[in-house]
């Protein structure tokens, strides 16, 4: 990253970034967005159908750098990640490819090293769960709203960032939610006549005793 952007606007955007110092920009809270071609994320593309080209193949991205102000997380360099995209899957039910609409937000806590990966932020370490009534306590983190942590380095790969929240954000088994073929159908079929309602026995039964 030239000098320019190193000492940019903390609340300035730099389109197009692909690699950043992490941690720098975590502690200026500075931002960034950008955008790719889906079909040039070759982890994701891997294995779904052919992708459109043009604005409706883009993977759009941003992210802006942060410190914790809170909790387990006070101080911790922060990197807000959002991914929007609309990547072409095939139906595991009827098939057909469809678009599905990807629109994903994720904090990542640095860390320098693997090591630090896994210290200490287990739910075994952070307890069974049983004293809810604690939780609500200022300066709490709960184990399920911990961020993600990711080594950080001075030349940390953005987009190998977003393509791992994308891959995470699609479904394995992706489904319509109602298949084009199914609804034809249900618009096809002749309406059901209405059910003859049935006399209550009790009402013929009053029927019959005034006869008398």
């Amino acid at each position: 990253m030239n000098a320019g952007a190193e000492n940019a606007n903390p609340a300035s955007a730099d389109v197009g970034i692909k690699r950043i110092d992490a941690f720098a920009f975590a502690r200026l809270g500075k931002a960034a967005q950008g955008s790719i071609a889906l079909v040039r994320l070759a982890r994701v593309a891997d294995g779904l159908p052919e992708q459109p080209l043009g604005e409706a193949g883009l993977v759009n991205w941003s992210v802006q750098g942060e410190e914790g102000k809170t909790g387990l997380l006070l101080g911790q360099p922060l990197l807000r990640l959002r991914v929007q995209a609309n990547p072409v899957v095939v139906c595991q039910r009827c098939n057909a490819p469809f678009a599905y609409p990807v629109d994903s937000e994720v904090v990542l806590q640095l860390v320098k090293s693997e090591d630090d990966l896994d210290d200490g932020y287990s739910v075994a370490e952070q307890g069974d769960g049983d004293d809810d009534e604690d939780d609500e306590g200022e300066g709490r983190d709960s184990v399920a709203h911990l961020p993600e942590k990711v080594v950080g380095s001075h030349h940390f790969d953005l987009l190998a960032q977003v393509e791992d929240e994308l891959i995470l954000s699609i479904p394995y088994v992706p489904k319509h939610d109602v298949c084009p073929g199914a609804q034809a159908k249900a618009s096809e079929a002749p309406e059901e006549e209405p059910a003859v309602k049935r006399p209550s026995p009790f009402a013929v039964l009053e029927q019959l005793k005034h006869k008398d």
